[in-house]
């Protein structure tokens, strides 16, 4: 097994444990329990587990915003038809993953963005470019004139994805989609015209 193949284990461990349990119920052990390596083998590719958080974090969010970007840029369908399509499939993920998990960097955000500067800064760097993603799409219906205008595209895109994240809490605890759903039917009445 080469070195690559060892660091995209290690990434791609760490990134679903720390997603489902949080930053510090995660040991770097446990990654590598997991993964089937070496106790030695994390710090041949990390200096410390921040430097593997921002690592897993920045690879977490290219990963989303690929998907964010793949579908809000489909144009057989029209820019909300585009929205609603994206977020129903978060919302059947989360239930397909019987509520674990959530978002990595929503996860990780609430446990130490605040405490840990260089985690918090690449949080916030990931989040708002999936932002810009919605917002271009949000625009598009505005422009279409299928979402409303009384509020900037950029804004939409903070308020939907934000109100999105604030559902996991309630539903990792309640351990159903009702939030979810709520979510979902509230935000799209709320935008829609």
């Amino acid at each position: 097994m080469g070195y690559k193949h060892k660091v995209e284990d290690i990434i791609n461990t760490g990134m679903e444990l720390i997603r489902k349990n949080g930053y510090h119920n995660v040991g770097i052990n446990q990654i590598l329990k997991e993964a089937k390596l070496p106790k030695g083998s994390f710090y041949n590719f990390f200096s410390s587990k921040e430097d593997f958080a921002v690592t897993i974090l920045n690879q977490y969010g290219e990963n989303a915003k690929e998907t964010i970007t793949s579908f809000l840029t489909n144009q057989d369908l029209t820019p909300l038809e585009r929205l609603k399509s994206f977020y129903r499939m978060l919302v059947e993920a989360n239930e397909e993953d019987k509520y674990a998990g959530g978002c990595l960097i929503n996860t990780v955000s609430n446990e130490v963005g605040r405490n840990i500067d260089k985690i918090g800064e690449t949080a916030n760097d990931n989040f708002v470019q999936w932002l810009e993603v919605i917002g271009a799409c949000i625009k598009e219906g505005q422009e279409a004139g299928e979402i409303t205008t009384a509020y900037s595209p950029i804004a939409l895109a903070e308020y939907i994805h934000a109100g999105l994240y604030g559902t996991f809490p309630r539903m990792k605890v309640t351990r159903t989609r009702d939030y979810l759903d709520r979510w979902y039917q509230m935000t799209f009445d709320f935008i829609s015209l």
